[in-house]
């Protein structure tokens, strides 16, 4: 076993009544793509970088990027997203099919060592059943939406293996924007206008000025110098990151096979920002180093936001990445500009670290909020009234309580005022269908506590 890969796993997973993890790392498989082919089949350990590396000579994509080399079916699991779902949609949208393993739906196969002596293709109900749901054709009404059932299940319900999933062409020409603006509120309008005038953008981040503060004050202690293209060549790309204005800003991307058409929708895009939105510093870029050191405040914002609070390191009383808390909402776009605005206010009013930012195009935004071991109840207290606030506020306006980190067992409180007790029911009488022994992540999602015929060993 790799030792840092293990100790990394060690990290993340969450057990709450015992249990095991299961690796799916070694599911590698990607499938072959023909001519005019827009999806692949995907094993569920293969990441996103991978799948991309390998499809580059097709002129092919996949084009859901969560920030992370997140693995493919890990991203299904979560029904994850990112900066890209403005143009290409979230994992709800590019899974076209999967291959899932539902767990057994009578407990004779975990009692009995000889129950499946004279069966070993575990397709049966007594074993765990193999399901293939969805097809390679773009659409189709025939029956349940199987693979939208299983996305975005967070594991509570089936075992996947194998993803099939949307791809895209690669474009040709890409370009890079970035534009500030004297108000948070001002700055997230102009991200509802651009939308509504139906600019094709490939995404469009918002950052506050505490995220802007946070780069600047990391470039400032040296941490960040040197190479940044996040290529391993001969260093002709190389940049130096300089320090930003402090002002909400805004991150665009454009993208088209054509220079012309990126570049007239990067010029409709400017004038938004600075005829009907007084925006300021707008600044374009179509190179590739160029277009890194624009958007360095928002590739590093994570670990910038951190550095806010300490060295991030676990030897001293500082924040790390395992003591910061990452939340987020996703609202109507019509509300954006009000809900994220009053969002930082409450960060500044409760006295909180926590730098607000969003991927504005879709009504999606996070607050990071780093935490320390010396923090006192009432700090705690301030960062979950922060949380507490703008869930509630985006339930109220028609939102939902997360965008892209799901539902877990912290915000499933948050579900019955979403979808009220019709829709939670709905939700249990599924998992209970289809996990009747309540053997995958129990307590996530639904609070479903049927435990019947397990016997101790």
């Amino acid at each position: 076993k790799d030792d840092n890969k293990m100790d990394s796993f060690k990290k993340v997973r969450i057990v709450r009544r015992g249990g095991v993890s299961i690796d799916m790392s070694n599911f590698q498989s990607i499938g072959e793509i023909g001519p005019g082919d827009s999806f692949v089949k995907v094993g569920a350990g293969v990441t996103r970088n991978t799948l991309n590396e390998a499809l580059r000579h097709t002129g092919m994509q996949f084009m859901v990027d969560p920030g992370a080399d997140a693995t493919i079916g890990g991203m299904t699991a979560c029904a994850a997203s990112g900066t890209a779902a403005v143009k290409y949609g979230t994992m709800r949208e590019n899974v076209l099919a999967m291959t899932a393993v539902l767990p057994p739906t009578t407990i004779l196969s975990t009692n009995d060592d000889n129950s499946n002596s004279s069966n070993n293709n575990n397709t049966n109900n007594e074993g765990g059943t193999i399901v293939h749901c969805g097809t390679t054709a773009l659409k189709s009404s025939a029956g349940y939406n199987l693979p939208a059932i299983l996305t975005g299940s967070e594991g509570t319900l089936g075992v996947i293996t194998e993803v099939g999933v949307k791809l895209h062409p690669i474009p040709t020409h890409v370009i890079a924007a970035s534009c500030a603006f004297d108000d948070l509120h001002s700055a997230a309008e102009a991200v509802a206008m651009i939308c509504m005038m139906g600019v094709p953008v490939s995404r469009i981040e918002l950052l506050d000025e505490t995220s802007i503060r946070a780069f600047n004050s990391m470039i400032g202690s040296g941490e960040e110098e040197g190479d940044d293209t996040g290529d391993e060549g001969d260093g002709k790309d190389e940049f130096h990151l300089r320090p930003m204005e402090v002002k909400p800003t805004l991150f665009m991307e454009f993208a088209g096979h054509t220079e012309t058409v990126a570049t007239e929708d990067l010029s409709v895009a400017q004038s938004i920002c600075i005829d009907e939105f007084e925006g300021t510093n707008f600044v374009s870029a179509s190179d590739e180093s160029t277009r890194q050191a624009l958007w360095a405040a928002r590739h590093r914002l994570y670990y910038s936001a951190i550095a806010l609070r300490g060295s991030g390191s676990d030897e001293d009383d500082s924040a790390t990445s395992l003591s910061t808390i990452v939340t987020d909402v996703c609202v109507p776009l019509p509300h954006f500009a009000d809900i994220i605005s009053d969002t930082a206010r409450d960060v500044h009013k409760l006295g909180v670290v926590g730098p607000c930012f969003g991927h504005a195009g879709d009504g999606n935004f996070h607050c990071i909020l780093p935490l320390t071991k010396n923090d006192t109840k009432e700090y705690k207290e301030s960062v979950f009234k922060v949380i507490e606030n703008l869930t509630d506020r985006a339930i109220k306006v028609g939102g939902t309580c997360t965008g892209e980190h799901g539902v877990g067992y912290g915000k499933k409180k948050y579900l019955k005022r979403m979808y009220g007790e019709g829709g939670v029911s709905m939700m249990e009488a599924v998992k209970r269908s289809l996990d009747p022994f309540n053997i995958l992540n129990p307590g996530k999602i639904v609070d479903n506590d049927f435990y019947g015929g397990f016997r101790r060993i």
